[in-house]
């Protein structure tokens, strides 16, 4: 049997399954095998962001290490340039360590996506897997500057130590495509406004994942149902 007919085969077994494993786990399983599928199609495996616009199944994750402006009013800026990248580059590091994509950097956010420009069957899972890693490497890294001694001053350490990260996550499908009139490929819709507020309603070294993400990563995390949360820009309240 050719790979694209076990692919279509196991596409059509999904369907079948969908009111017995729910919509949101079928969708996002049948979105990476559909994207297996054309590629196979168009005779490519590239990883290369695609072109034109397309709509597909993503994981986003937003997340914002707060008490940067106070580091930076307490240390020199070289020192702070060069502490921060380093941060960055380590938090980067765990997004693309679980095949994720930076989008973009906001200050100080960071935007991760998985399923682009691959879709796999366990972004959510790659997600959650990211940003609790993000979390630990936070804390390894104030705990590495604090046992050097000699790089920065007690004061500067208490600013550093007051470093957290907050991170949200929400699964969805979004517009991926070309923004403005330059070259930049990013992801827009409502499922990205929903990760978004998701980081800015989570607690200093708090993870927040909506129920869309949940529902397809529950067996796998120690997951602690929060209940319905107002969310800005939302009419409705949505599961956390």
């Amino acid at each position: 049997m050719t790979d694209q007919k076990q692919l279509e085969q196991a596409i059509s077994s999904l369907e079948e399954q969908r009111t017995v494993l729910g919509h949101a786990v079928v969708d996002t399983t049948i979105a990476a095998l559909q994207e297996k599928l054309s590629q196979l199609d168009n005779g490519s495996s590239s990883n290369e962001p695609p072109r034109t616009a397309q709509r597909k199944q993503v994981s986003i994750l937003f997340a914002n290490v707060t008490g940067i402006a106070s580091v930076t009013e307490s240390l020199p800026n070289t020192n702070m340039l060069d502490m921060m990248n380093t941060l960055w580059r380590r938090l980067d590091r765990m997004i693309t360590n679980q095949d994720g994509t930076i989008d973009k950097h906001m200050g100080e956010a960071v935007m991760g996506l998985f399923g682009v420009p691959m879709a796999h069957e366990n972004d959510p899972e790659r997600a959650i897997r990211a940003a609790l890693q993000m979390r630990a490497t936070l804390s390894d890294f104030i705990s590495e500057i604090a046992e050097d001694g000699g790089t920065i001053s007690e004061d500067e350490l208490e600013h550093l130590r007051g470093l957290q990260i907050r991170i949200g996550i929400n699964t969805g499908p979004v517009m991926l495509g070309q923004v403005g009139s330059g070259d930049e490929f990013t992801v827009i819709g409502d499922a990205v406004n929903v990760a978004s507020r998701l980081e800015g309603a989570a607690p200093p070294g708090g993870i927040l994942i909506a129920h869309d993400t949940y529902v397809l990563v529950q067996d796998r995390f120690n997951v602690e149902p929060l209940g319905l949360m107002p969310i800005r820009g939302r009419s409705e309240p949505i599961q956390v």
